[in-house]
């Protein structure tokens, strides 16, 4: 080969990568701008599966509670050993078998834990867990939210868990 070859050569490979680079860079640009682009309904779709979850686990421990005849406090499965080393988690119910506490504070974040056995944590964002008192309501309500505006509601004295709403 002449040097005028192998200039040519070395010219087209070069070429040819520079035009690979450009094509997976404009790639992996149009895939970040549609991940982008889809991640709140991503996120919104997530989180509606977590309050199915959560509406199905209250469920099955009212489920639980009229199986053991009414109790003050059903027990239940649990996938985490707990503080008396044991498996069993005592769940407390009020008097309709809906998933309770009688904890002013923090009775929101206790029921997560129950219900869910997990941390208020939703793709490494908080969950913030508040009760919420209204004026012309009788009976307080949790609320379960995303920093991004998500949340759905858990009604104590009836087990209602609505669907997922956007803040306005």
């Amino acid at each position: 080969m002449t040097s005028l070859q192998v200039a040519e050569k070395s010219e087209k490979s070069l070429t040819e990568i520079l035009l690979v680079v450009i094509l997976v860079g404009s790639l992996m640009a149009s895939f970040i701008f549609y991940f982008l682009k889809q991640q709140g309904q991503i996120s919104q779709a997530g989180f509606a599966s977590i309050a199915q979850v959560f509406s199905a686990r209250v469920n099955g421990i009212r489920g639980q509670w009229f199986m053991d005849l009414n109790p003050r406090f059903v027990s239940v499965a649990s996938h985490q050993i707990q503080a008396d080393g044991g498996r069993i988690l005592q769940v407390p119910v009020n008097k309709s078998g809906w998933v309770d506490s009688d904890n002013k504070s923090l009775s929101c974040q206790i029921i997560w834990h129950y219900v869910m056995e997990a941390p208020l944590l939703y793709m490494k964002d908080p969950i913030g867990a508040v009760l919420v008192k209204q004026q012309k309501q009788v009976r307080p309500y949790c609320q379960y939210s995303l920093p991004s505006g998500e949340y759905f509601t858990y009604q104590r004295h009836n087990g209602k868990v609505s669907e997922i709403k956007l803040a306005h």
